[in-house]
């Protein structure tokens, strides 16, 4: 296994989406600095950042196994390694470890932003009475990010290996991106009387990228902090193992 993380973590950053990733999250981050106020909201959800990385990282995660394909590398990789869940494990974590770069560089760059744009105005150690501070909400933030990134990782191995199309996969990332929360919402309006059951839907889950700094959001999830995350995870792991069986019976 650890043969396998080292070869595809190799791989993945000489890939040029490694690099592009993180220059087109350090673009949106700037343009919204630059039309956005910015206030205690802008500055907790890192600029934007918190709906972009889920968006950035199910192109990468797309990209990086459809190249595999594409470029017939793939039979190197099970020809070297027979254990295909290694491969497709090792794929998995690497990914979810870039997601984990990009927060690292949103919160970095958060912080540069703040100090160039408004000093010390909005401290990170202070808030009003009673209310949590911005570096807690920034915290809060950060965990949801990365909880939906290893939602977002595995639905994307999941749906390169069924669909065989990169571009469907991105398409549907940006629609989940854009609109996944609104037509969660939508659902639970129409049908108030199964709220209970459709809170569980897919779509409802990114509100864990909001919902842990901003707990007002738990009102339009219709699911407590603990109950999102554990939604997320249970998806994540069910998203893996259906990923993993079509990716082991996938032709090559």
């Amino acid at each position: 296994m650890k043969r396998s993380l080292l070869e595809e973590t190799f791989k993945f950053i000489h890939q040029r989406t490694f690099v592009g990733g993180i220059i087109l999250l350090i673009i949106l981050m700037l343009y919204n600095a630059l039309t956005v106020p910015v206030n205690t909201t802008t500055l907790v959800f890192e600029f934007g950042a918190v709906q972009w990385i889920p968006v950035i990282i199910i192109g990468v995660a797309s990209t990086f196994l459809a190249m595999e394909y594409q470029y017939h590398t793939i039979l190197v990789v099970l020809y070297k390694n027979s254990h295909k869940w290694q491969t497709y494990l090792a794929k998995l974590v690497v990914v979810w470890l870039y997601s984990l770069l990009l927060t690292v560089v949103a919160v970095v760059l958060t912080f540069v932003l703040k100090f160039l744009m408004v000093g010390r105005q909005y401290g990170w150690f202070t808030y009003s009475t009673g209310q949590p501070t911005r570096i807690n909400l920034l915290l809060g933030n950060v965990i949801g990010t990365l909880v939906y990134s290893l939602f977002i990782v595995t639905l994307a191995f999941l749906l390169i290996t069924l669909l065989k199309m990169n571009t469907a996969v991105i398409g549907i990332g940006l629609a989940l991106g854009f609109l996944g929360a609104s037509i969660s919402v939508a659902l639970m309006d129409s049908f108030t009387s199964l709220t209970t059951v459709v809170r569980w839907n897919p779509l409802n889950m990114i509100f864990v990228t909001q919902q842990l700094a901003n707990s007002p959001y738990a009102n339009m999830s219709h699911l407590n902090n603990l109950e999102i995350i554990v939604g997320n995870l249970i998806y994540a792991t069910g998203f893996g193992l259906i990923g993993y069986q079509l990716f082991k019976r996938r032709h090559v």
